[in-house]
């Protein structure tokens, strides 16, 4: 009965010292929030926003806008300022618009949700209307001025 009782402790104590191991190789390799943002910029590179269900003017609107310049500073000025990182510390997940769109694990970082990025992002970086309608030019002109 001895034998029984110190081979069950041994074996707890290897699963606990491979466990204790895991978790330290997971927390030392846990991606930063630059390898998700590096990620989703790959990504949104190579996105193909024809897969999209986008009406003609929302496909103008990108096409214009990424013809401008727009794909080089989409990272920094689009991403970077609705993208959040929560840290668990043995792995990190990032968001976008309250949205979990990466997983980082083992010094990697997946997307998870890489259907909706694209359609989030042209709803972010949709274009107003140049001119305001005539009615609002209406209304401007026949409030009285204080």
């Amino acid at each position: 009965m001895k034998n029984g009782k110190k081979k069950i402790k041994t074996t707890l104590l290897v699963i606990v010292l491979i466990l204790a191991v895991v978790a330290a190789i997971m927390s030392a390799t846990n991606p930063t929030s630059n390898d998700h943002l590096k990620v989703v910029a790959e990504y949104l590179d190579k996105y193909d926003m024809s897969q999209l269900d986008l009406t003609e003017e929302e496909m103008a609107q990108y096409t214009a806008y990424m013809s401008s310049g727009g794909n080089a500073n989409i990272i920094d000025k689009v991403v970077k300022p609705s993208f959040e990182i929560k840290d668990y510390g043995l792995w990190s997940v990032g968001s976008f618009k309250d949205k979990e769109v990466t997983l980082g694990l083992f010094n990697k970082v997946i997307m998870l949700d890489s259907e909706t990025i694209g359609k989030d992002l042209l709803d972010r970086e949709s274009i107003p209307a140049a001119a305001p309608s005539d009615t609002t030019k209406e209304a401007k002109q026949e409030a009285p001025e204080q």
